[in-house]
């Protein structure tokens, strides 16, 4: 159901290993995770922040939209009291490109286009998560 993609802070594959997820971690590594993600089109994935740092790289994406600024990551480090993101920085989505999240900065994934987005985050937030400080919060 496509209501229940759009309320969804994440859509996606988690990459673990059988190890780690007897470790209740569901990480691919003590210090690495990843996440096969998609953003329907016409969504938001709204804010959160996390004290890992993540590498995103634009696995798939209609290039024209691309090309239009649809499809896109806002991040910054404060909210405003309606749980936007103050003067944000906004990384237009190209495909095959990466982009960094700086740790504990908020940052929300937006697909304004019609068709749907793929992106593989990888973050050191197997060695947060193992060391209990990843500490990751969502608006």
């Amino acid at each position: 159901n496509n209501i229940e993609l759009k309320n969804k802070n994440r859509n996606g594959i988690l990459l673990t290993t059988e190890h780690m997820m007897k470790e209740k971690l569901n990480t691919l590594t003590h210090t690495m995770w990843s996440l096969y993600n998609f953003i329907p089109p016409k969504t938001v994935q709204p804010a959160h922040r996390h004290n890992s740092v993540a590498i995103d790289l634009c696995v798939d994406i209609d290039e024209e939209s691309s090309n239009k600024g649809l499809i896109y990551t806002l991040m910054g480090k404060k909210l405003d009291k309606n749980n936007q993101i103050l003067n944000p920085i906004k990384m237009i989505w190209k495909k095959h490109h990466s982009f960094v999240t700086p740790p504990g900065w908020w940052h929300s994934h937006h697909n304004e286009s019609d068709t749907i987005a793929y992106v593989f985050p990888v973050q050191d937030a197997g060695l947060h998560t193992h060391m209990e400080t990843l500490d990751i919060s969502f608006t």
